[in-house]
Parts: C-alpha cells; sequence; structure tokens
C-alpha cells in the first residue's frame, strides 16, 4: 500500500475513485473491524464486489491507503454521512496520497475558483501536466497513451467527486457546497487548507 506522496507517479492511471467500495469498506471499519484483516477479507471473499478478480489487489490497494489515513470520525462520514460530503472527504484522502491529485486542486481548481472561471479546458490541463514535467522529468518520457490515461483518471476522479462535470472538451468548475460537519472535521484532522482549496471558507 506504499507510496511516495510527495513525488509525482503514473500510480493514479490504475487507482479511480472508487467511492462506493471505499464507502462499503469505510462502513465495516466502523464497525469494529480491523483495517489489515479487512484488507486480507476483501482480498480472499471479493468484499467490493470487483468483477474482475485477477486484478481485485490493484484495485484494493489504493482503497486501503486512503482509508489508513483516515481519522475515526472522517471515516465516519465517508461511511454514514451525505453522498456530497463523504465524496469530498474521500477527495481530500486521495489529495492526500497522490501529489499529482493534490497540487491539481492547488493550482488549478482553486485558481479556477477564485477568478470566477467557468471551466477548465484542455490547455489548462496541458500546462499543468507542464509544469509536472519539469519537476519530474522522467514522467514525460512515459508513453502517449500513459499521460493520457493520467489525464484522464485525474479529470475523471475531480467530476466523480463533484468538482467538474464534463461538457464537450471542457470540464465546468462546480463549487461544491461544504457543510459545517465537514469543515470542522477537515479542521479536526490537520486538512483545513482542503476547505479553501475546494471553495469553503475558514
Amino acid at each position: 500500500m506504499s507510496k511516495d506522496v510527495n513525488k509525482y507517479s503514473t500510480g493514479l492511471t490504475g487507482e479511480p475513485f472508487l467511492f462506493n467500495e471505499s464507502r462499503l469498506l469505510a462502513d465495516l471499519l466502523t464497525k469494529g473491524e480491523e483495517i489489515e484483516t479487512l484488507h486480507k477479507r476483501n482480498l480472499s471473499e471479493n468484499l467490493i464486489m470487483h468483477k474482475k478478480i485477477g486484478s481485485l489487489r490493484k484495485v484494493t490497494s489504493p482503497i486501503f491507503r486512503r482509508l489508513s489515513i483516515m481519522s475515526a470520525t472522517a471515516m465516519q462520514i465517508l461511511a454514514h454521512d451525505d453522498i456530497a460530503s463523504a465524496k469530498l472527504i474521500l477527495l481530500v484522502a486521495v489529495a492526500k496520497s497522490d501529489r499529482l491529485v493534490r497540487d491539481f486542486l492547488i493550482n488549478v481548481y482553486a485558481d479556477k475558483l477564485a477568478l470566477k472561471s467557468s471551466k477548465i479546458d484542455r490547455s489548462d490541463i496541458e500546462r499543468y501536466f507542464e509544469s509536472v514535467y519539469i519537476e519530474e522529468p522522467y514522467l514525460r518520457d512515459r508513453t502517449e497513451q500513459t499521460k493520457a490515461k493520467l489525464k484522464q483518471q485525474l479529470m475523471k476522479i475531480l467530476a466523480e467527486a463533484g468538482l467538474v462535470k464534463k461538457q464537450g472538451s471542457v470540464f465546468l468548475v462546480i463549487r461544491p457546497s461544504i457543510t459545517n460537519k465537514l469543515a470542522n472535521q477537515l479542521v479536526a484532522d490537520g486538512d483545513s487548507e482542503y476547505i479553501k482549496v475546494i471553495g469553503g471558507s475558514l
């Protein structure tokens, strides 16, 4: 489950948002299951009902990496709160475990909100990845297919979290509704920076 969150990587290509699966496993954890035991159970019993058993381990890994960094009360929100709040708390866990997502939220999405811009277009995405390639040149040398998959997966995660909506070749920017409970939880977890990043106020 380990991954260097301080470096950009191609890991996101095989790590979708997996909201329903994460919510299901979070519910079991809030009922007292130990995380390592549940991890093993999912691999043996396919609790998330993943269609391709051969790739179950690959899909399971990012889910538990994200769950493992969540506080017990944050996990309660993921498991039992309204869908919008649950998706946002999972998005924060994704951002904390993958720098590509975190920096895109900070450097592109938050800027769009601040400037009251209505969309993220292909040039915004390309500029962001150019800045990534400068810091991690090896990513520029990946295949075009891998780089395209990274961009696709990144924007799909934001769409599934409720931050953007694909319309043709652009992504419409959506400012999510942040409940007081969610904001207070992010502050308690030391993640208050994400409140502003996704359009809330402290």
